[in-house]
């Protein structure tokens, strides 16, 4: 499956096999037809499209009650992170690469550079850069891996901003040594040649010494799973002083708990320490859409199509040559009739031409050949439609029109209909999918711990993003020092534990769900129908369901009077502002909080955050689910659609067309 990874990503760009560029053969004849019908480009974007018009019914959840507010702002983190950094194209490639090489792989990183405070970035990557070793034979998982060796191409520049203090170690790597790479600049490596230096810098190089460089410089990041132990009798501090990821390690302890990282170039070692994410995994997610037990690597979509992919362009060539055959015939000549000058000139093509013989005593001067039977040409048409609709029976094709199609125009059926045309291979990629971004999300979701600060919060999300943990003992970050005492106190998140080890239990607590089947918008519809009835009833809120029906700017519920999210804390601030007896204080304190007037129950005033206090929310403001009093009542038996009447009236109907036992056909 190595060797045919590149055969199966040159169809998709259009150099199939004996092609040398996009279109292009030199091993043809100039006169032969060159045409291409690209099903297989045709086939993987329509599939990559399927599978990235994501409508997952996915969310971050708290096992522990006391965590829903991390967990909630982790959710609205991704929902924003998802949409401006524009993570389905990455997501896209990555499909690419699955379903033309058969594997494709997603780094999850953090990136400082990214914005104004960084960001979680993902990138799209060849799975023949990502080197492995030792795999674990009994399991596919990277996680298993006994390492693996990150193999890409940077900049001389770009390493001297990362690594400034080993700036003058940076020399551009040799073409021969960038061929290796298979990623995206490989094919680049013997074209865009630029010198490393001055155009007379190598006067003074021996000939021999001098090679190729084209400017480019190969990294390689090895993650290995390393169970060293610190023999010593005292704490040995790892990590980079000052950074997230350092720690001390006391005796007997593992120096390389979260894994270790080795960064270097072909002339230079870079950095030789712990893993700085805390996650302790490799920061590599792999997507195989058909995995088999007995491969390493997974199969692509075009493993079985390629040889179609051969007969339809072998097909549409002859029948394209066929045709010139026949609109240009060739001609025989007779010598004695005719002359060169008119053999050379003549063109059957030619409509009404007029040729004159003078030569006596000869029939025929030239005649025109015959070219292929139409009814050769006939079958050949034929055939190239039977070879069309066999790919597209084998990728799935029609059925991805379908989707789309449905996705598009919904109407009465639509649920029913999706169902059926989820073939049981659209469903398979789907939920490989759909394992795949667990993998992803968990790593996404330690970034977020490890590096999320209060001020990015607070600039992606407004007010909203600041946490209540950020005024304890350890702020900034939104895994939580607690202190005995403290409801929902947690001995693993106690202030005295170092930060790395409190985020390692923390992040157990938040997990991450998806829905079966919502990664191909099997949910979607469902679920707003769901949610809509359950509004009419008035068990959901008209801001749920505005995100839901994905409404721009309906806006937030206002603050209301509403239970503290932390009682002990409100009740202490209250009873400190109205003992001080200070009238800003005691005025300031008031606008916060205030009693209820029948129980004495200490309320704050603050924006609802669950579909229960927005329930309230609504009431207080008199909002409510109207209906018209006139004509028969909504059912919501089918999702809303588009029906006109017998008078030509169009309405929006949600009740089905076939009627009851006991109703009336009106």
């Amino acid at each position: 499956m190595y060797d045919r990874m590149e055969v199966g990503m040159n169809y998709v760009a259009g150099m199939g096999a004996g092609q040398s560029g996009y279109g292009v053969d030199t091993a043809r004849p100039g006169y032969l037809p060159r045409i291409q019908i690209n099903e297989s480009r045709r086939v993987v974007q329509g599939h990559v499209s399927a599978l990235t018009d994501l409508r997952a019914i996915f969310a971050y959840k708290a096992t522990n009650p006391a965590f829903s507010l991390q967990a909630d702002l982790v959710n609205k983190l991704t929902v924003a992170w998802w949409i401006t950094s524009m993570a389905d194209l990455e997501l896209g490639d990555t499909i690419k690469y699955a379903l033309s090489a058969g594997t494709g792989d997603l780094i999850t990183e953090w990136d400082p550079h990214c914005g104004f405070y960084g960001d979680i970035r993902i990138s799209a990557r060849d799975a023949r850069d990502t080197i492995p070793i030792r795999p674990a034979v009994h399991s596919k998982a990277v996680s298993a891996w006994e390492g693996l060796i990150l193999r890409e191409s940077h900049t001389v520049n770009a390493l001297a901003g990362l690594y400034p203090t080993m700036a003058p170690v940076f020399r551009p790597s040799t073409d021969s040594l960038l061929s290796t790479l298979m990623g995206r600049v490989r094919q680049f490596a013997g074209r865009l040649v630029s010198p490393a230096a001055d155009t007379l810098s190598g006067l003074n190089v021996p000939a021999a010494a001098s090679r190729v460089r084209s400017g480019e410089c190969l990294l390689y990041r090895t993650y290995l799973t390393d169970r060293t132990r610190n023999l010593t009798q005292k704490s040995i501090p790892m990590g980079t002083p000052g950074s997230s990821w350092a720690y001390l390690v006391p005796p007997g302890g593992y120096l390389y708990p979260f894994k270790r990282l080795i960064v270097s170039t072909p002339e230079a070692l870079l950095y030789d320490g712990p893993n700085p994410y805390w996650h302790g995994t490799y920061p590599v997610s792999r997507l195989k859409l058909w995995a088999l037990p007995w491969h390493f690597l997974g199969v692509g979509l075009l493993n079985d199509l390629l040889p179609l992919q051969d007969s339809i362009n072998q097909s549409a060539r002859d029948i394209e040559l066929g045709i010139k055959k026949w609109m240009d015939p060739a001609v025989v000549y007779n010598r004695n009739a005719v002359s060169e000058a008119f053999m050379r000139t003549f063109d059957p093509r030619r409509p009404g031409a007029k040729i004159k013989l003078n030569y006596e005593g000869v029939k025929d001067g030239f005649k025109l050949q015959d070219g292929p039977q139409p009814q050769v040409l006939a079958l050949a048409m034929q055939y190239l439609q039977f070879l069309i609709s066999k790919f597209d029976d084998l990728s799935g094709t029609p059925n991805l029109h379908e989707l789309l199609a449905l996705r598009q125009l919904p109407g009465a059926d639509t649920i029913q209909r999706y169902w059926e045309a989820l073939t049981p291979e659209l469903r398979q990629e789907g939920r490989q999918v759909e394992a795949f971004l667990r993998d992803v999300a968990e790593q996404a979701k330690v970034l977020r711990f490890q590096y999320e600060s209060n001020a990015r919060r607070v600039a992606v999300l407004g007010d909203a993003g600041t946490l209540l943990e950020d005024f304890d003992f350890d702020p900034e970050v939104m895994v939580p020092a607690m202190t005995k005492g403290e409801p929902g106190y947690h001995p693993d998140l106690d202030k005295a534990k170092p930060r790395d080890e409190r985020a390692k239990a923390f992040h157990r607590a938040i997990v991450f769900t998806i829905a079966p089947n919502s990664i191909l918008a099997i949910n979607a519809t469902e679920t707003k129908m769901i949610r809509l009835q359950l509004s009419r009833a008035g068990l959901y809120d008209a801001w749920s369901l505005a995100e839901t029906l994905e409404i721009p700017n309906y806006g937030q519920p206002p603050a209301i009077p509403l239970p503290p999210l932390k009682p002990e804390v409100a009740m202490q601030e209250f009873q400190a502002a109205i003992a001080s007896a200070d009238p800003q204080q005691i005025q300031a304190i008031t606008q916060k909080y205030t009693l209820e007037p029948a129980t004495g129950q200490l309320l704050e005033m603050r924006v609802p955050l669950t579909v229960t206090e927005r329930l309230v929310a609504m009431r207080q403001m008199g909002l409510g689910m109207t209906e018209n009093p006139s004509g028969r009542k909504a059912s919501g038996q089918e999702p809303p659609h588009m029906a006109q009447k017998s008078d030509g009236r169009t309405t929006i109907e949600e009740s089905s067309h076939k009627p009851g036992p006991n109703s009336n056909n009106d």
